[in-house]
């Protein structure tokens, strides 16, 4: 079920981080290097090349699991971080959750982030949102069934 995000000023955060594990940088660090990616097997990916408006590129990544394609399922799209990619350990988490629950997912790659250099001199940044906007609105001219994005340390 998609979550709604809350008023910020009904939104409170009661995160207690566990003592073994202190500072924003080591919680950072530890899921990248010791939490499990995925239950199954490794994750099938099929890679889509999308020309942007101002002639450069981007990479998506869709999660292949077999499903029929006309299935009306819905489209989890998952937004990587800062020098994430669909194969960070957080992208991974997310379509392995996609993959179980029956759901579609898609996982596109900031400018620079698909493991080749763009053309454009437009970078990538955490907070671009028009370049986001623009990804959803052409993943929902593509796909039928819900979709539901999800975004890992992105800044406005």
């Amino acid at each position: 079920m998609p979550v709604r995000p809350a008023e910020s000023s009904q939104c409170t955060l009661n995160y207690v981080a566990p003592r073994w594990l202190p500072g924003g940088q080591l919680q950072t660090i530890w899921p990248a290097l010791y939490s499990r990616r995925v239950k199954g097997p490794p994750l099938p990916y099929r890679r889509e090349r999308w020309t942007t408006p101002d002639a450069d590129f981007l990479d998506v990544d869709y999660l292949q699991d077999g499903a029929p394609t006309e299935f009306l399922r819905p489209l989890l799209v998952v937004f990587h971080g800062l020098e994430g990619s669909s194969r960070s350990h957080y992208g991974e988490a997310f379509a392995d959750v996609a993959r179980e629950r029956g759901w579609a997912c898609a996982l596109p790659h900031f400018r620079g982030c698909s493991g080749e250099i763009n053309r454009a001199p437009r970078a990538y940044h955490s907070g671009d949102h028009e370049e986001m906007g623009w990804m959803l609105e052409r993943l929902r001219r593509a796909h039928r069934g819900p979709l539901m994005a999800v975004g890992v340390s992105l800044v406005s």
